[in-house]
């Protein structure tokens, strides 16, 4: 524990410490001539206000908190301040009388106020304010006895709403919308500080949407702050989960992660959740909030429903505190002597009130729309979430996404016109010089039978190929860039960086891409695979025994239900490695590839195994990386805390990299045929956080150039016997991890379907494909889009209309097998 958070966490506890006080004090103080008695609720409320600082000194005392020194005393300021302003409500008097009183008695435990002289500066404008609001009562008490005197009787709408409407607008909606900015500012600010410069409408919108959603719930609690509050506690939560998600993984919370709750609290037992100064901005934002809801008066509540005369309402709108002792037995005769009807008028209000909420829900619901078309009009890019949701917010970006969840039908998508264009571009490949070297590939395939393992080896990427980083003396993993007999290797083009393992696995085993599934969505997640193709079934109708392992929970990714779909026969988790020795965050790579060794050597077919490995996995910041095995690279442009970061990372892959060497000798020497593809999922959630904009800080960070560079990893194909049709030498070849299958498919001479030969032959107009967009035969990008399927916008080059046709094939093979 350091030092500044023993001293912030004094701060805090002082503060709540003087809440407690300012009660006590004023408590005394209302003994005396010329101070009103509080009721409780206007206690309790000031009290909630400690209820913050008190959490954040026992996270400070925990050494969770790194953030600005600053915003530890603001928090301070900001809720004494509001706890002043809670008993100022029911006082009558100046805040600034108040609180001259409060500070004015020479020991905390004096009760009797020593006046102090305000000075004129400050107490002029107050003054001013004052004699303004009485002018402006003087002539609305004019104009309504100069109405009574001429006879004419206001119409009944026209006194609703002047007695009802009018005091209630200038009250508690007015304090709904104040409340309903705060909250946004809570959500908003916890993560990003780009308030100033959002789009506007998209901050009217979502400003809109909080406002809805509070009065809902302040209708549907019959005029009670409860539900708002509620509200706006939920979304102060929500903006300090989307900072977590921000500083650990470098993304955001997207529509797809509500199906991904469980994985999430699955892998996040290796992440250290520091927080920073920002969160205390939000809880700032939150208590201000708090202070607009805690003075919406019950009594004004209860005016507000309609039904009261005229005259009820101006008397309650001019009262916000609630009844004393003495007003009490007063009104009892006055309650004993009113109308029968009284209880009827009560179950009317209650009804609309239920009603008003109901249409302040359906106003919530359509805003979301209106939030989506927003986005839909600007052609907002949500490939790249962070920028997007500090554009445009949290809850509009969400929404947007929300909406673009199911997957888009082509433009003039027909089955049978997928169909044709399917066996068109299959025909085009028989026809071709490869179709040539894949039938000898073939022959040998159909006689040798190898098996056919597949490892995603979690976060591996040789970060020294894509950064500017070698005057910091590292190169990459040694073993793996000096394999010389692979089939092939190269860069591998991926759709997510620092997450979203899955969606790598679902392109490599489907051979789809998820350019044409959208940005925000997990499909292991959201679909059912049965009816879709996959390696694990075209292996297994031809054979051979079909195995996956990922040593951890099985419900990861929906894994457990999702592998069998696929078409695999055994599942190994977590409770296969009992025992098993671990790395950093997790099984090492070692013991998931002595159990593929098992698994082949105790079958009498040919298997096809899929690794999924975890040691690697993001949190690195763990420092349980033994001495001798820690590295120590140092980076410039970043901080001590970042550099150690990456250290860690480079370690674990160094881990990974003597593994690997481990597992292809002891494939060397196995005395039967095997195919190994090796690749990296993603790269390390390193790389958006600070990577790549420290070594290329002149770049626009928004550019599609400057993002890609963060979505690369790299390959291998290998085989321990000499595969017909194969170059002796190393091919190197860039390519998609969508392709990568069908690649692989080719190169061994395994079967192809024609959904991997479309792949094959459109991989020659338009050689790379990701989420983030497509490339030509000239190295050219263009972001995937919807729009891109519209001629008339995206032009008719190669590689467009690639894009177009594979957006068929794949709705044939994918989206349309998985839209129910």
């Amino acid at each position: 524990m350091s030092a500044l958070n023993i001293l912030f966490a004094v701060v805090a506890f002082a503060t709540a410490a003087v809440v407690v006080w300012l009660c006590v004090r004023w408590h005394r103080l209302s003994k005396t001539e010329g101070y009103k008695r509080l009721s409780a609720r206007t206690y309790a409320w000031c009290l909630s206000f400690a209820i913050i600082p008190v959490a954040f000194g026992v996270l400070c005392l925990l050494d969770y908190y790194k953030g600005s020194p600053l915003a530890p005393f603001l928090l301070a300021a900001a809720t004494i301040i509001c706890a002043m302003a809670t008993l100022h409500r029911e006082n009558g008097k100046t805040f600034l009388r108040t609180a001259l009183d409060f500070v004015s008695a020479y020991a905390p435990w004096d009760s009797r106020p020593h006046k102090v002289k305000v000075p004129g500066f400050l107490s002029a404008p107050a003054a001013r304010v004052r004699k303004s609001r009485a002018a402006r009562k003087a002539r609305r008490d004019e104009r309504r006895s100069a109405g009574e005197a001429s006879g004419k009787n206001p119409s009944a709408v026209r006194a609703w709403l002047r007695g009802t409407l009018a005091p209630w607008a200038k009250t508690d909606l007015v304090r709904l919308a104040v409340a309903a900015f705060f909250a946004f500012v809570s959500l908003e600010i916890c993560w990003h500080v780009n308030l100033v410069w959002m789009n506007f409408l998209s901050r009217l919108i979502d400003w809109a949407m909080i406002l809805l959603a509070m009065g809902a719930m302040y209708f549907l609690f019959q005029r009670r702050s409860w539900g708002a509050i509620a509200v706006a506690i939920a979304l102060y939560v929500l903006g300090i989960v989307e900072y977590f998600v921000v500083v650990l993984k470098g993304s955001v919370i997207q529509a797809g992660d509500i199906y991904a709750l469980g994985t999430a609290a699955a892998v996040s037992d290796g992440l250290k959740f520091d927080f920073g100064g920002t969160v205390l901005l939000g809880a700032i934002a939150l208590d201000l909030c708090f202070l607009a809801l805690q003075r919406i008066s019950p009594v004004v509540r209860r005016s507000a429903v309609g039904l009261g005369s005229p005259a009820d309402a101006d008397e309650a709108a001019t009262t916000e505190a609630e009844p004393d002792a003495t007003d009490e037995k007063n009104a009892a005769p006055a309650a004993a002597a009113a109308p029968s009807h009284r209880g009827g008028h009560r179950a009317l209000g209650v009804v609309l009130n239920v009603l008003l909420a109901c249409a302040c829900a359906f106003g919530a619901w359509g805003t979301t729309h209106a939030a989506y078309a927003w986005t839909q009009f600007l052609g907002t890019k949500f490939w790249q979430p962070v920028v997007a949701y500090s554009d445009h917010g949290f809850l509009t970006s969400f929404f947007s996404m929300w909406y673009g969840m199911p997957i888009e039908v082509p433009r003039g998508y027909s089955q049978q016109k997928a169909k044709g264009i399917e066996k068109k571009l299959a025909k085009q490949y028989d026809s071709s010089d490869s179709a040539k070297t894949y039938a000898r590939a073939k022959a040998q395939f159909d006689q040798v039978k190898p098996s056919v393992i597949f490892v995603q080896n979690e976060t591996f990427s040789d970060l020294s190929k894509f950064y500017d980083i070698g005057y910091t003396g590292y190169t990459g993993p040694e073993y793996f860039n000096s394999m010389s007999d692979t089939l092939s290797r190269g860069v591998l083009n991926v759709s997510v960086v620092g997450g979203g393992t899955c969606n790598s696995e679902f392109e490599f085993l489907t051979s789809n891409s998820m350019a044409y599934v959208g940005t925000g969505k997990y499909p292991y997640n959201l679909y059912n695979f049965s009816k879709v193709n996959s390696l694990a079934k075209q292996f297994k109708s031809i054979g051979y025994g079909t195995a996956a392992i990922h040593p951890n929970i099985a419900s990861n990714w929906n894994r457990d239900k999702v592998y069998p779909q696929l078409g695999f026969d055994q599942f190994l988790d977590i409770n296969d490695f009992q025992g098993a020795p671990v790395f950093h965050n997790g099984v090492t790579d070692l013991a998931t590839y002595q159990k593929i060794l098992e698994l082949i050597q105790n079958s009498d077919k040919p298997m096809f195994i899929t690794d999924i490995t975890m040691q690697n996995h993001t949190g690195y910041d763990k420092n349980n990386i033994p001495a001798d095995r820690l590295t120590n690279y140092q980076l410039k442009n970043v901080s001590a805390y970042e550099n150690a970061e990456f250290n860690e990372y480079v370690s674990c892959i160094k881990a990974s990299d003597e593994d690997l060497k481990v597992f292809i000798q002891a494939l060397r020497q196995l005395n039967k045929p095997v195919v190994l593809v090796f690749y990296g999922d993603h790269q390390p959630n390193i790389s958006s956080n600070y990577l790549n904009d420290s070594v290329y800080p002149n770049e626009d960070k928004s550019s599609l150039a400057h993002q890609l560079r963060a979505f690369k990893t790299q390959y291998f194909i290998w085989a321990n016997y000499d595969v017909a049709g194969t170059p002796a030498k190393s091919t190197n070849k860039e390519m998609s991890i969508g392709y990568l299958s069908s690649y692989m498919m080719e190169l061994i001479g395994a079967p192809l379907s024609n959904h991997q030969k479309a792949n094959l032959q459109t991989m020659l107009k338009m050689p790379f494909l990701t989420l983030m967009g497509y490339s030509d035969t000239n190295g050219t990008w263009r972001e995937s889009s919807t729009e891109l399927t519209d001629p008339s916008v995206s032009g008719d080059s190669a590689a467009t209309k690639a894009y177009r046709n594979l957006d068929m094939v794949q709705y044939l093979e994918f989206g349309s097998k998985v839209k129910h």
